[in-house]
């Protein structure tokens, strides 16, 4: 396959996936958040309050609200990344006013009802993050932050923002209900978004210490118990200057809680330390493309 024939192809596949994405966010945005009158995030959260007081268009605010943002940060964004994330703000206007209202509204319970929106915000805005575009909001605002205050946090950034919006619908509409639901949906769209992009990488880490000439041992239960490799180290204890082994391994949650249960009893003398890991590469694990580049 020709250079130009694989550049095409990556650009339909782009496409494809801000379709997707886009029509998760469309029919959970108009479809169920807006029946359940919840107090969303975002840019969206912002076309949301509009559309209920005054029954604007909420793609049509939403795109309004993206562009000045966008030419903004174009300086930062870069070309490529600022086309592919109008495109996608274009592709969500369109199918959040045209496509949305021809789909049945649905009137949930309002748990059930931000359950689904939480997990479809998720899987949508993952979907697009992996192909690098974008749908603005939020993203352009923490870009435009970072720039002028680098120090700052990217999660307070993108918290503060969150909280404004969520909160500006509470009070307008003197819903606290709608408050908690929005901090929820918040909450389910991040983790499901880390759990789509990191999660076939992430797991833990243990590092194991004891003493010297003990580490193959360790090493061989890891092994037997899950098949798992495992890295020793020299060490060597602060108070008393003692020689130790190191054992280092990764895996999945349940296998490094399979190692702990384990040498809990068969070393109860060593010292375990368990850590999160957010992303694993290399024999045994699989490599995630994020971006449409390997991380």
């Amino acid at each position: 396959m020709t250079m130009k024939n694989e550049h095409l192809k990556s650009i339909l596949i782009d496409i494809l996936c801000e379709v997707a994405g886009c029509m998760l966010i469309a029919f959970a945005t108009y479809n169920v958040a807006a029946p359940a009158a919840f107090a969303i995030s975002g840019f969206s959260g912002i076309a949301l309050i509009l559309y209920r007081l005054f029954g604007f268009s909420m793609g049509l605010t939403n795109f309004v609200l993206n562009i000045p943002f966008a030419l903004i940060c174009w300086k930062l964004l870069g070309f490529r990344f600022l086309a592919k994330s109008i495109r996608c703000i274009v592709i969500q206007t369109v199918l959040l006013d045209v496509v949305a209202p021809l789909l049945p509204v649905l009137q949930l319970d309002r748990m059930i009802a931000a359950l689904i929106v939480g997990v479809f915000y998720g899987v949508a805005f993952a979907i697009i993050y992996m192909r690098g575009s974008s749908t603005g909001g939020i993203d352009f605002i923490i870009m435009l932050a970072k720039h002028y205050r680098p120090y700052v946090k990217t999660g307070v950034i993108s918290f503060l923002t969150e909280l404004v919006t969520i909160a500006a619908a509470g009070i307008v509409f003197k819903d606290i209900e709608a408050v908690v639901y929005g901090i929820l949906i918040v909450f389910l769209s991040t983790t499901t978004i880390d759990r789509i992009i990191l999660g076939m990488n992430s797991g833990a880490v243990a590092w194991i210490v004891t003493e010297k000439g003990n580490g193959p041992n360790i090493a061989r239960q890891i092994d037997e118990l899950t098949s798992r490799g495992a890295t020793i180290l020299p060490g060597r204890g602060a108070y008393h200057n003692e020689e130790k082994d190191v054992v280092l391994v990764t895996g999945s949650y349940r296998e490094i809680y399979s190692i702990r249960r384990h040498l809990k009893v068969s070393e109860p003398k060593a010292f375990t330390i368990i850590l999160d890991s957010k992303e694993v590469q290399g024999e045994g694990f699989e490599i995630r493309k994020v971006a449409g580049e390997t991380e």
